[in-house]
Formats: C-alpha cells, sequence, structure tokens
C-alpha cells in the first residue's frame, strides 16, 4: 500500500488528515477502505482510526492519543491525566477527555472514551500527538470533582505520588474557577502534602485568604462518610485524609 507508510507516521488520522497527504478526496476515501480492507488500520468510531502493526495487525497508537485525536481541541483529563502521569494507585479503563465539542461516548479495545465538558483552555500542554493537562491543573480538576479521579481515597493516594508543583501556576489556574470552596479545598490539600508539593507556604496563606466563612463539605461523599472539620479552612473533609499510616493502604 503505497499510501501506508505515510498514514503510519499518524498513528491516529481522520479522513481530512489522508486528504492532506493525498491531495484528493476520492484517494483519501480510497485509501482509508484499501487500508481497512487489508486490516493495516482499524476504525475508532466514524471518522476516527488508528494504524495497526504490519506483523501483528495490534493498535499502534495507545488510549492517550486516541483521545487526543477525537477531536480537534480534545485533551486528557482528571484520573485520566493522573494515570499518564504515572500516579494511578487503580487499574482504569475509562479515559477522560474533555472538550468543547461534544461527542457520544463510545469503547474501543477495552477502553470507554468518555466526554467532559471543556470550559477553560489553560493548563493543557502538548507532548507528541497527546494534550493533556498539566500536572497543577491536574490537581486541581481532580480536587475540584472528586468523582472524576476515582473518589477520595484514589484521590489522595494520587496527589501523594504526584511530586513537586509550581505554586504560581496553581494559584493563576484557581483565579479562573473563581471558587471560593475550592481555594479551601485546594489549599487544605497543598498545606496537608506539602512534604511532596513544595509549594512556597505563600502560596498556602494565599489560597486561605481568598476563602469565606461559610463552611464547605469536601464533597457529597464527605456528607455520608467520617469526617472532620478543619477550622482553619472551614472545610468538613474526609477524615481518611488526617489518617495516613493508620489506614489499610498507609
Amino acid at each position: 500500500m503505497k499510501n501506508y507508510e505515510r498514514i503510519l507516521e499518524l498513528k491516529v488520522f481522520n479522513l481530512q488528515d489522508v486528504y492532506d497527504l493525498t491531495g484528493n478526496i476520492n484517494t483519501a476515501k480510497s485509501s482509508i477502505r484499501n487500508l481497512l480492507l487489508f486490516n493495516y488500520i482499524k476504525r475508532v468510531k466514524h471518522n476516527l482510526y488508528a494504524v495497526c502493526d504490519i506483523e501483528f495487525k495490534s493498535v499502534i497508537a495507545d488510549q492517550y492519543m486516541i483521545a487526543s485525536k477525537i477531536k480537534d481541541d480534545s485533551y486528557i483529563s482528571y484520573h485520566s491525566a493522573f494515570d499518564y502521569y504515572g500516579v494511578k494507585n487503580q487499574m482504569f479503563y475509562v479515559v477522560y477527555v474533555s472538550s468543547k465539542k461534544r461527542f457520544e461516548d463510545f469503547e474501543f479495545e477495552g477502553y470507554d472514551y468518555t466526554f467532559v465538558n471543556s470550559r477553560y483552555n489553560f493548563g493543557i500542554q502538548q507532548k507528541g500527538n497527546i494534550r493533556v493537562t498539566d500536572k497543577e491543573r491536574t490537581v486541581i480538576d481532580c480536587i475540584d470533582k472528586t468523582d472524576l479521579a476515582g473518589g477520595d481515597e484514589e484521590l489522595f493516594l494520587c496527589l501523594e505520588l504526584m511530586g513537586k508543583l509550581n505554586g504560581e501556576k496553581i494559584l493563576e489556574y484557581l483565579k479562573y474557577y473563581n471558587s471560593q470552596k475550592l481555594y479551601a479545598k485546594v489549599g487544605f490539600m497543598l498545606e496537608t502534602l506539602n512534604n511532596g508539593f513544595g509549594v512556597d507556604e505563600r502560596v498556602i496563606e494565599e489560597c486561605r485568604k481568598n476563602i469565606n466563612e461559610r463552611t464547605y463539605y469536601f464533597d457529597n461523599e464527605t456528607r455520608k462518610n467520617k469526617n472532620k472539620y478543619i477550622s482553619k479552612w472551614n472545610l468538613v473533609v474526609p477524615e481518611m485524609f488526617l489518617a495516613r499510616g493508620r489506614t489499610l493502604h498507609w
């Protein structure tokens, strides 16, 4: 297949990509049909294809490359970003894909690709064919929506492995969310895990300055389970956050 080597470099592609290579829409459509026929590529979903290894006929691209190609603005987010950075505690087969352009959730080769509406354009980095939230935005997003981070325990365990963070980026990003509750949640987590994050104490104090006197629950699960009120942050948090070393996992 004369176009195979050129398409192989794409790893994941759509009709427009092949048209850009061939310069003819009919040639592009014909190339895709032939590549499918000989199992040189697999259809991921409508108008999205993944290149296969010639010998084993297995898809070359990983779930991160596929997720980044679903829409022209799509990127990996929430627990899938934790996964990308290698800090996961549990194996997840859901890939969270953020985009401003909705798509229907779908399954491909054991992974469920799940749409998450994207409200923001900041904190997204391009690494080759992959787009993913940077570490600072990943941390904020997962603290914000713990259900998309795998729940409270998974969140905490992943954060413990996250390593150094840029405190100035965190403060910059928090301005976009404009949420006093999120300032409290992020500030609490930064303070609790700062031996690993290594952010300046000024960053934590700035988070504290942006909260009010209202008491917040860390998330809905906190209302049901054992919890602890942290007066400094006007925040009710899962008791497990304060019990490292005394639980099964820690």
